[in-house]
């Protein structure tokens, strides 16, 4: 019995060793965000409270305004190919990294509400926008969106929810993401493989470029772009935002919804529930599109952008 526990007592120090390794080899590879590797990306850059946004402004700035906001795990580049037609219809399109991600700064967090209302709040400042504007937010920028909107209705004309977040009501509460230290590790040594993985899908079913899996890897060799990840797992309350859903329901902001049926990441049966807390709120059903339909399926999401924008 004692050699037993010694042999598990010393199979467990190993273990140990060699997740502190790999934590420590995993930490190692990052590289610092500064301003010489902005230069080397380049592109625009504004100062906002919490730190640099990386964006992108295209289109006549009299034009009509909307403002791109990505989703959870991949930056900016998510939009390209919808971008495109959207500019062709004669907007102004404008698009940003949120803070740790893409080429925007790392602030330590926490990445709750408080601090995606205000990166919203400092690009629409910053950019000196006029309101009010049409906001398209995808996954969990769907709900960034809303819960903008839910305290600065007056300076929002339209929403367009591409499978938003915010009615994930089965979501686990507690998770190991939860515990100190336990979370970090699993974020720092496999974080990227969430939002990898599925850009790998989509290139290998042949519906987006391979060059998007360079784009990832460029901006994620980034120190804190895990570590922002894993803070709005915990301080952003993605699972349930029926609230502040309700708010905007309750206010005369035009609201489209577009939603893939085989979504797996954002079921798709959250569209009943939020045509409930949003009564003004259309859909427009994407019979078969996954959750990476921004790039997976654009040209269906192109042509629905346009039609949610041309009704208004």
């Amino acid at each position: 019995m004692r050699l037993l526990i010694q042999f598990f007592t010393r199979a467990l120090v190993l273990l140990l060793v060699l997740a502190a390794v790999a934590f420590a080899v995993a930490r190692a590879e990052l590289r610092d965000l500064d301003q010489a590797a902005r230069d080397a990306a380049g592109g625009n850059y504004l100062q906002t409270k919490h730190g640099i946004l990386s964006y992108i402004r295209e289109g006549p700035v009299d034009a009509p305004t909307v403002i791109f906001v990505h989703g959870f795990g991949t930056p900016k580049f998510v939009w390209e190919q919808v971008t495109p037609a959207v500019l062709a219809a004669g907007y102004q399109v404008i698009s940003f990294d949120h803070l740790g991600r893409g080429f925007s700064d790392r602030p330590e967090g926490p990445y709750d509400s408080a601090l995606y209302n205000s990166e919203l709040a400092g690009l629409i400042e910053g950019l000196d926008l006029n309101t009010p504007l049409t906001l398209v937010g995808y996954s969990m920028g769907g709900a960034n969106v809303v819960d903008y909107a839910a305290s600065h209705p007056e300076q929002i004309k339209q929403l367009v929810l591409i499978a938003p977040a915010g009615y994930m009501r089965d979501a686990p509460e507690a998770s190991p993401l939860a515990i100190p230290v336990v979370g970090e590790w699993l974020f720092t040594v496999f974080g990227n493989r969430y939002a990898r993985e599925g850009i790998e899908a989509e290139i290998n079913a042949g519906r987006a470029s391979k060059h998007m899996l360079d784009k990832f890897d460029q901006q994620a060799a980034f120190a804190g772009y895990t570590d922002s990840l894993l803070s709005t797992l915990r301080y952003f309350p993605m699972a349930d935002l029926s609230d502040r859903y309700r708010i905007v329901g309750g206010t005369d902001i035009a609201v489209w919804a577009i939603w893939g049926t085989a979504d797996a990441v954002v079921p798709f049966e959250g569209a009943a529930r939020m045509l409930e807390d949003v009564p003004q709120m259309k859909l427009t059903q994407l019979n078969g599109a996954n959750h990476n339909m921004t790039f997976g399926q654009a040209d269906d999401v192109a042509a629905a952008l346009l039609h949610a924008l041309k009704e208004g």
